[in-house]
């Protein structure tokens, strides 16, 4: 990985949260320039989230299969990043630059949107609410066709065991989820 002097629009909207709108205003753009691009080369993230979702150990069998049924649901082969928020964009001289593309994929683009809004959601509620409202706005998705895609990716997340995430929170939202779907 090069190194890429800057600072993050993470680091840069902490710092001054007066602009944190602004910085999650152009970052939904990039996302949606990013969105716009097909990459049926990629993995499929359907491939992907099956794979994570089956190696759950915190899922009972039935959860398991109602959330891969939602996977079956997903469509499309646009380019998703995979792990978008502002702590992923770096401002440069020359401009903002992505950084960590490792878990980029071709798929739904609500699902790389669901997926950055539970990355927020961790970290901070209003910034998850800031950023799909802005989302939304700009694209013309209404929340509910993103939020709908909120189990599965719950799910997945589970399968990442990332130090600090909160489980137990993941495992709320894969169960209030899956009760809607019955």
């Amino acid at each position: 990985m090069e190194y890429i002097e800057g600072e993050t629009l993470g680091d840069l909207a902490m710092k001054n949260r007066t602009l944190l709108e602004d910085y999650l205003a152009v970052s939904v753009e990039i996302q949606m320039m990013i969105h716009e691009k097909d990459a049926p080369e990629l993995e499929p993230m359907t491939h992907k989230l099956t794979r994570q979702l089956q190696d759950v150990s915190s899922l009972s069998s039935e959860e398991k299969m109602g959330l891969l049924k939602q996977v079956d649901q997903l469509s499309g082969t646009k380019l998703c990043h995979g792990d978008f928020h502002l702590f992923n964009l770096v401002e440069t001289e020359n401009g903002i630059r992505i950084l960590d593309w490792v878990d980029a994929s071709s798929g739904d683009i609500r699902a790389d949107v669901i997926r950055t809004y539970l990355l927020y959601v961790g970290f901070d509620q209003e910034i998850a609410e800031q950023y799909l409202a802005l989302y939304c706005e700009k694209s013309g998705l209404q929340s509910e066709e993103i939020l709908q895609w909120g189990p599965m990716i719950a799910g997945a997340r589970l399968w990442e065991n990332v130090p600090g995430e909160d489980a137990d929170r993941l495992l709320e939202i894969v169960s209030e989820g899956l009760a809607k779907q019955n």
